[in-house]
């Protein structure tokens, strides 16, 4: 799960960014005052989110779906009154293009869950329809309008870079190399155009992401090239990456070292791990992926911790500090985050030590190795060094099993 917003951003992580076409919310640089009607709509548009409920964390299902539900409804209603209201405003596009044809759900009454926790909800059906309709026929004027904003422009043109990208790499033999020469040729099209464009180093990490996974030890060229461009945001990025992309290359050469003092007390230094295969698990208890990927590392755990197979938590828990906090404050709030974490451990019998903070994503370890997405899965061989950082699902396993000679 990345830095976004905890229970959206698996909407906005890197696997949908490269499945559909990009809608990201209006963000104008900086919104002067409204001095016209339009101005005050759109204002009103951009904060519709504001007013609705706080942050679902910790609500029911229900409680969560009544929420969204909400939300989609009221900025559905406040999208169409500008667009209707202001047929020629080229900030209807931006609306427009961050509309979909399956929000809101239009959800009439709402069931008991199953045993699986899934709400039984009854839908209005031609309601819902008719906003499909809608959509479709917003999304269709969109397409042959000529007054298209800058980012809906670029929001269009990455949608069906990443379309092509993943027609493309799912299409070829696992592991086989493909001629991704063209996809070169059109990104470089893409910056030429979009580069002063604040999202842009975003999605040069979102596509040099899905490309060094498709064929590893290639998107080092292809930051260098960044780095060498005419864009200050993207040769910023592409500096900090290639950094990053250095220090992995360490982490397989030097041993792994973290010491710290768990969340129950216990000391835990992976210098004294030496000699076992160790799984440094960088996630949290609010991360939707990381709960997903708990039942396999639990498995592997119990199947190989006899023969020497350990595991280190780094959990980005959120004790939601402010600086404005006084000590009274931060330790009330820590206590009460650091119980969240050790009753959840306690619940699912996760019995390896935990390192907590409270720091949230400014977690001390995290930053230091450039975490910025959860699960961050480090599996070390028995000499401390870094064999994989992506060991998750069956990979964990067969990489335990092969490093422990199994």
């Amino acid at each position: 799960m990345k830095k976004t917003a905890v229970l959206l951003s698996a909407l906005l992580a890197f696997g949908v960014l490269l499945t559909a076409p990009a809608q990201p919310a209006p963000q104008p640089a900086a919104a002067p005052a409204a001095s016209t009607p339009a101005d005050q709509d759109w204002q009103a548009y951009l904060d519709a989110p504001k007013r609705m409920p706080p942050n679902p964390q910790g609500m029911s299902r229900r409680e969560q779906t009544e929420f969204f539900e909400t939300m989609a409804l009221g900025q559905q209603k406040v999208a169409l009154a500008f667009i209707e209201k202001y047929p020629t405003d080229p900030r209807r596009w931006t609306i427009v293009n961050a509309l979909t044809p399956t929000s809101p759900r239009f959800i009439k009454e709402y069931g008991a869950p199953d045993a699986k926790g899934a709400l039984a909800l009854v839908i209005d059906e031609p309601a819902a329809a008719a906003w499909k309709a809608k959509v479709t026929e917003l999304k269709a004027a969109m397409a042959k309008a000529t007054d298209l904003p800058l980012q809906v422009q670029e929001s269009l043109g990455w949608g069906e870079f990443a379309a092509a990208f993943r027609v493309t790499t799912a299409s070829k033999t696992k592991g086989e190399p493909f001629d991704y020469a063209p996809f070169h040729a059109r990104f470089d099209a893409h910056v030429a155009k979009f580069g002063s464009l604040s999202n842009m180093p975003a999605r040069a990490a979102d596509y040099l992401g899905a490309l060094e996974k498709s064929m590893p030890g290639t998107s080092s060229k292809e930051w260098r090239h960044l780095q060498a461009g005419s864009h200050e945001g993207l040769r910023k990025a592409a500096g900090e990456q290639l950094a990053k992309l250095e220090q992995q290359a360490q982490l397989k050469v030097k041993p792994l070292e973290i010491a710290f003092t768990a969340v129950d007390g216990r000391e835990v230094d992976l210098k004294k791990l030496r000699g076992k295969v160790v799984l440094v698990d960088f996630w949290a208890t609010w991360c939707g992926p990381c709960i997903a990927e708990l039942p396999n590392i639990k498995k592997v755990y119990a199947d190989y911790h006899a023969k020497g197979f350990e595991i280190v938590g780094i959990a980005l828990e959120n004790g939601r500090l402010l600086p404005a906090d006084t000590a009274d404050q931060t330790a009330e709030k820590m206590a009460k985050a650091a119980k969240v974490l050790t009753d959840f451990t306690t619940k699912e019998s996760m019995p390896w030590p935990q390192h907590f903070d409270g720091k949230y994503w400014k977690n001390d370890i995290s930053t230091r190795f450039g975490i910025n997405s959860i699960p961050a899965m480090y599996l070390l061989d028995q000499e401390g060094k870094v064999v994989s950082t992506s060991a998750r699902g069956p990979l964990l396993e067969s990489e335990v099993k092969r490093l422990l000679k199994l």
